[in-house]
């Protein structure tokens, strides 16, 4: 049983993570859409490098059941949430024409590793559209869906959430396992093989694929 789920709950003790490989956000990215608001643009990219920031030590963490680290993560988190869905009711979902896409990207890490699966869950139809217009990645939606899928007890679509169990990450359920990389391919997901391998550089643990039968 997860007693832990990154960035979505923590309740007694810490047991395992799940975790998703995401893109940073860089120091310096050319804007693909100049950005209609660079105050908040460089607010939320702030934001993003810390929320990237605070992950430095998560591997580690999650090796050695480090409750510490989780509940300083969790607030920060929080924190991070707090904002955005102040941002959100201001301004609708900020994406790339209004704040870049270094802006739109850190928008989407945030609510990504927000400890608020409600937040998230109500936000995926309009992030959805967003995507439709060119304001967002579908790989963002994609990963976003399973983050929501896993952590209201459904498979996943996509495989990009794994949990840490003894040492290693796993991958949570997924459905329709034989159609995995056509569905990652539409939406512009890397092959599992090279997703797999990202994640163990940069988490630092053993991980296991493909899914024990």
């Amino acid at each position: 049983m997860r007693l832990f789920v990154i960035l979505m709950s923590l309740s007694g003790i810490l047991a395992a993570f799940s975790i998703s490989a995401c893109s940073s956000v860089p120091a310096t990215h050319p804007n693909l859409i100049q950005p209609v608001d660079s105050s908040l643009r460089s607010e939320l990219v702030r934001l993003g490098r810390e929320d990237q920031a605070s992950r430095d030590k998560f591997g580690a963490a999650a090796a050695h059941n480090d409750t510490a680290y989780v509940r300083q993560l969790m607030a920060t988190d929080s924190a991070r949430t707090k904002r955005l869905r102040e941002i959100v009711q201001a301004y609708g979902w900020p994406g790339r024409s209004l704040v870049g896409q270094d802006g739109a990207t850190a928008a989407w890490l945030i609510l990504q590793h927000s400890p608020s699966t409600e937040f998230q869950e109500a936000l995926l139809p309009t992030l959805s559209a967003a995507a439709d217009q060119g304001e967002m990645a579908k790989a963002d939606i994609a990963m976003l869906t399973d983050r929501v899928l896993v952590h209201t007890g459904h498979p996943q679509r996509y495989g990009s959430q794994f949990s840490v169990q003894n040492g290693r990450l796993i991958p949570d359920s997924i459905e329709d396992l034989p159609g995995l990389e056509a569905r990652r391919t539409a939406v512009g997901l890397p092959g599992m093989a090279e997703y797999v391998r990202m994640l163990g550089q940069m988490y630092g643990l053993p991980v296991t694929w493909p899914p024990a039968p």
